[in-house]
């Protein structure tokens, strides 16, 4: 069957008529149709299967930078750059100037920064790491994380700092400057083991999927200890909806949890991995 490709400036534009507030989707890659797929940030209802097509390999983040959409390729070793209409107007990586990328993951857009997780040395790259460019795609520094979040995987701007989780044991989720000065662990647990992607909860908290564990913790603004969790088999992707329900991702799909039946419902099929904002 064929998949027509909506582009992300028409599927803005037909949520702005029906909305006073200011459009925006939350996208994910899937593996069953190389595509990057669109979600309402309100209930989590599939906007579409199709936004645009995705290269057939394991992709972890799709961001917003300014007027383009940065896909992490994690076995691809590079970051494709795509407009908001699927169009790929270049790639960063495997190697570049200043260094290279190997087993990348999650990404984030802060202040004009491009952070992106690493973990392999191939290509130049410099092993556990965050790479920063700028957003016209120029390396501009890398914080070693080899100590710290020994096996990163995802970023999240948190109170001026940045929280870095991680895929190993010892330290699940590290607090750096922007710069990339340790700051000392957030959380490490037990409850929590292999932490893929970090969110903000509405409440002031940090939403983190728990792919080992088995769940989505919610870790303490302050503290970081766990004020709750929930059973999420093999969890990546995390995202609290607008309705207070959480959308969240695995090898087999995405799905809602609904805070007040404790229970989670598939909404689409197809290995997914973050859950990110377009606008």
């Amino acid at each position: 069957m064929t998949r027509t490709p909506f582009s992300i400036p028409s599927l803005l534009a037909a949520l702005a008529l029906a909305a006073t507030t200011q459009a925006q989707i939350v996208v994910t890659t899937n593996t069953a149709s190389d595509t990057l797929v669109a979600f309402s940030p309100v209930d989590g209802s599939l906007i579409s299967t199709n936004v645009f097509p995705v290269a057939a390999t394991v992709q972890v983040s799709a961001i917003e930078v300014f007027n383009e959409v940065w896909v992490s390729e994690q076995t691809g070793d590079r970051i494709v750059r795509y407009d908001h209409c699927g169009n790929v107007l270049g790639q960063i990586g495997p190697s570049f100037v200043g260094g290279g990328l190997d087993n990348i993951r999650g990404m984030a857009l802060i202040g004009g920064i491009v952070y992106v997780t690493n973990a392999g040395t191939q290509n130049g790259a410099p092993g556990n790491c965050v790479i920063c460019f700028d957003v016209a795609g120029n390396y501009l520094f890398h914080f070693d994380t080899n100590t710290t979040a020994s096996s990163p995987f995802s970023v999240l701007a948190w109170q001026g700092d940045i929280l870095v989780a991680s895929s190993n044991a010892n330290d699940d989720v590290h607090r750096y400057t922007l710069t990339g000065t340790s700051l000392g662990t957030f959380h490490n647990s037990t409850g929590l083991n292999f932490a893929h992607q970090l969110a903000p909860a509405s409440d002031g908290n940090v939403w983190c999927g728990g792919f080992s564990t088995n769940n989505v913790v919610k870790l303490d603004a302050t503290t970081g200890a766990i004020l709750s969790s929930f059973a999420a088999s093999g969890a990546r992707g995390v995202f609290e909806l607008q309705n207070g329900n959480v959308m969240w991702t695995n090898s087999n799909g995405v799905w809602i949890y609904n805070i007040l039946t404790l229970s989670s419902t598939q909404v689409l099929t197809g290995g997914s991995y973050h859950l990110n904002v377009i606008q």
